[in-house]
């Protein structure tokens, strides 16, 4: 599963880097009256102005912040593994407390039935009654 985890990780981020460099935000650059230049994401609103459409593509991923992405998505899958252990590992000892406290409160109860308890006798044929030593 871990080899699973990590290619999709590396998918994921190949996925990314394409589609970054696929889309491209459209821009309107026009130039008012006084003949200041603008630019913005939506058209202007007067008719009388001549606006140009620009595509302005970003730039392809830098090699190394793509390999820190992926150092980061393995520390991050490594942490995340860390702590599934550690719960598990909590989980366990909870579950071991549980059972040996359950064992002891049984043998409590014996005990205090057997502290409790009048002596064992058995009774004979004759009705006389012979104790069983604590032998």
């Amino acid at each position: 599963m871990n080899a699973r985890l990590t290619v999709s990780i590396y998918a994921a981020i190949a996925i990314a880097a394409f589609s970054l460099s696929a889309s491209a935000d459209q821009v309107y650059r026009w130039v008012d009256k006084d003949g200041r230049v603008h630019y913005s994401q939506t058209p202007p609103s007067s008719t009388g102005v001549n606006a140009q459409t620009l595509n302005i593509n970003p730039p392809p991923p830098d090699p190394t912040t793509l390999q820190n992405d992926q150092k980061m998505a393995q520390q991050n899958q490594d942490r995340d593994k860390q702590a599934e252990d550690a719960q598990k590992k909590d989980q366990q000892a909870q579950q071991e407390q549980a059972q040996r406290q359950k064992e002891c409160d049984y043998l409590q109860q014996r005990l205090q039935v057997l502290q409790q308890s009048a002596r064992v006798a058995t009774v004979d044929a004759q009705g006389n009654k012979t104790y069983v030593s604590d032998d």
